[in-house]
């Protein structure tokens, strides 16, 4: 039986790619539609590469938390290796190597892009959790995506009436 992802009720097939809960008084996508009160998977089917960090906001606005918790812990250590190299050129350029100003402003322009990716990473995992971690941990993610795993679990399922003999 077809159900809604929401609330758990049965669909009503509209067309080939939408149906309509009575309850939550919308349509639904096919891919949206889930089976016998279960619950949406919110888990990505893989994990995000560090080529990633390379999309649009609008295109990371697309992903999931898990996915943007992910990214924002790439995005931090690429930030942080920028810096060590940044701070290498500017140790040399003090100690009267002159010849990597252009190697300094080059890793700044990168640190400058690196920091404002952090920054919309940030962002959007705020008006998700509410808030962003202050430190990422792979024992963080991990267990964000335990619950989420364990959250959808139980059906959304309501038991019918007992009959009541008199």
């Amino acid at each position: 039986m077809k159900t809604c992802p929401y609330c758990g009720s049965h669909l009503e097939n509209i067309d080939l790619q939408y149906y309509y809960c009575d309850f939550c008084c919308m349509n639904l996508k096919y891919e949206d539609v889930q089976e016998n009160g279960k619950r949406k998977n919110l888990l990505p089917s893989s994990q995000p590469s560090l080529s990633d960090l390379n999309k649009s906001t609008p295109e990371l606005m697309c992903l999931s938390t898990v996915e943007l918790l992910f990214l924002l812990k790439f995005a931090r250590k690429e930030r942080a290796d920028i810096y060590r190299l940044r701070y290498v050129f500017i140790r040399a350029m003090n100690e009267g190597a002159g010849e990597f100003t252009e190697e300094e402003q080059y890793t700044f322009i990168e640190y400058e892009k690196a920091t404002r990716k952090c920054f919309v990473l940030e962002n959007l995992v705020r008006e998700r959790l509410g808030y962003y971690p202050t430190k990422l941990t792979e024992s963080y993610i991990q267990t964000l995506a335990a619950r989420m795993a364990e959250s959808s679990k139980k059906d959304m399922v309501i038991q019918e009436p007992k009959t009541i003999k008199q």
